[in-house]
């Protein structure tokens, strides 16, 4: 009895240490099959029930806070989005306060996010900031967004060189000769092309938005981004990029800014391995045990979506361009994390191979006498193997797959409407009278109708909050 009990306790030991990852998905699954259907409405619903166990404090708060954020904006519910979207932001500077993460307040399986959370989150805020004529919260916003991928960049070299070092310590990894053996295939994990796309830790929706705040706002938006610095990114050919001027005596015409979010950007799921325990110990492994689960994470990309949509005014159409392929955003950011991953999920074999060894000592004396203990200590060190070797497959599910853009000269009847390659439409009316309007769209799945998220109206020194959806009776007056 004492034998199966410490058996227990080393099972139940090893199960509650790993991560959380694989419960919270596991709770938050109807919210993620309904956002797979473009159910905006029903992932909510599931999203906000799935939501009901997390209080402060617990491991997933900032994800689901991420979550909420998203998905409420999707539903129109900005109230609701900003509730969220603040608690996501108080969160994340708590975690990353003097920018590196506190250990202290890092507890095992706890998410702590990574760069494009933090930095999709600033875009959105400052949106929000926007829309509402919030002058002050469009600068601080826009400001911090100036700094973040520095601040990311330290953060992951820091990680990756920690994660490495602790792996090169613990002699019997054999971690050299594990990343020199080509175990593990990059290709496997990633695409490595369009990783390639941008520089590690970068998003250009971020510098344009910064662009055209400073080209149309006046001096109070100049946060430093270049037109030079975005056509080096995304190339001379984007008709948006062209036609981006400052305004002048000569140059003052209204423009009209549309973005349209499409799809939904790739998410972690888990890859697993059976590393055999020769590659790191000569002779016979510890406790009779030949092999070991590894797994790290790899991505899944989504293709259910529109990639091209025409604004059409009167006769005349205009393609819309991509502004931001957030495939590429997560895909350098997961390549140049995967050291630290890979380092730490072998970290996590040592623990498999130290519950194993410990179960198969457990029950040496006696397992020639009982095959009820021999049964039960082969599966224990299964279940703890598996426990330890969890991969973090959590991500933020309904980030955008791209957002796409483009700037037209506003309509003398303020008229307009946006088809997306599936056939959808949306007409849309904007201010006429305004020197600068913005309209934000999103698709989440191809064929779904296309959504007006926000419209409003955007003046050199001024920000006036004309949100045609809440208050139409605008366009009267005017």
């Amino acid at each position: 009895m004492k034998t199966k009990y410490l058996l227990r306790l080393t099972v139940l030991s090893s199960i509650s240490f790993f991560c959380s990852c694989a419960s919270y998905n596991q709770s938050t699954q109807e919210f993620r099959n309904s956002w797979d259907q473009g159910d905006e409405g029903s992932a909510l619903v599931h999203l906000e029930k799935a939501g009901q166990s997390i209080k402060p404090g617990h491991d997933e708060e900032l994800l689901w806070n991420l979550e909420m954020a998203t998905v409420a904006r999707a539903n129109n519910n900005n109230e609701l989005s900003d509730i969220h979207a603040a608690n996501a932001k108080s969160i994340a500077n708590e975690k990353f306060a003097g920018g590196a993460i506190k250990a202290r307040n890092k507890g095992l399986g706890e998410y702590v996010g990574h760069f494009y959370d933090r930095n999709m989150l600033e875009i959105y805020r400052a949106l929000r900031s926007l829309e509402k004529g919030d002058t002050t919260g469009t600068q601080s916003t826009f400001t911090e967004l100036k700094f973040k991928r520095d601040e990311a960049k330290e953060i992951n070299r820091k990680k990756v060189i920690d994660a490495e070092q602790e792996a090169l310590e613990k002699n019997d990894l054999k971690y050299r000769s594990f990343m020199e053996s080509d175990t593990v295939k990059i290709s496997e994990l990633v695409d490595e092309e369009v990783s390639k796309v941008y520089q590690d830790f970068y998003n250009p929706m971020g510098d344009y938005l910064r662009l055209v705040l400073n080209n149309r706002g006046g001096q109070q938006y100049d946060f430093g981004s270049t037109k030079k610095n975005l056509i080096d990114v995304l190339g001379s050919d984007k008709n948006f990029l062209q036609t981006e001027e400052k305004i002048s005596s000569n140059n003052s015409k209204s423009a009209t800014y549309v973005l349209m979010e499409t799809g939904s950007a790739p998410y972690r799921v888990e890859k697993k391995y059976r590393l055999p325990l020769f590659l790191f110990y000569n002779g016979t492994p510890p406790g009779g045990v030949l092999y070991v689960p590894f797994a790290i994470p790899k991505l899944e990309y989504r293709t259910d979506f529109d990639e091209n949509a025409v604004i059409t005014i009167g006769n005349q159409s205009t393609p819309m361009e991509s502004l931001v392929d957030m495939d590429a955003v997560v895909s350098a950011e997961f390549k140049a994390k995967l050291p630290g991953e890979i380092a730490k999920a072998l970290i996590q074999t040592t623990l498999a191979v130290a519950s194993q060894v410990a179960i198969e000592a457990a029950t040496k004396d006696q397992q020639q006498d009982s095959a009820a203990i021999m049964i039960f200590s082969a599966i224990a060190k299964v279940v703890a193997a598996e426990a330890f070797t969890q991969a973090d497959s959590r991500s933020w599910y309904s980030l955008p797959k791209q957002v796409l853009v483009q700037k037209i000269d506003t309509p003398k009847s303020g008229r307009f409407s946006v088809r997306s390659g599936s056939g959808q439409k949306v007409d849309i009316q904007v201010n006429p009278q305004s020197q600068t309007n913005f309209v934000y769209l999103k698709s989440i799945r191809r064929g779904n109708p296309i959504k007006e998220i926000s419209n409003f109206s955007f003046d050199p020194l001024i920000a006036v909050n004309t949100i045609f959806n809440d208050t139409p009776s605008i366009l009267a007056q005017n």
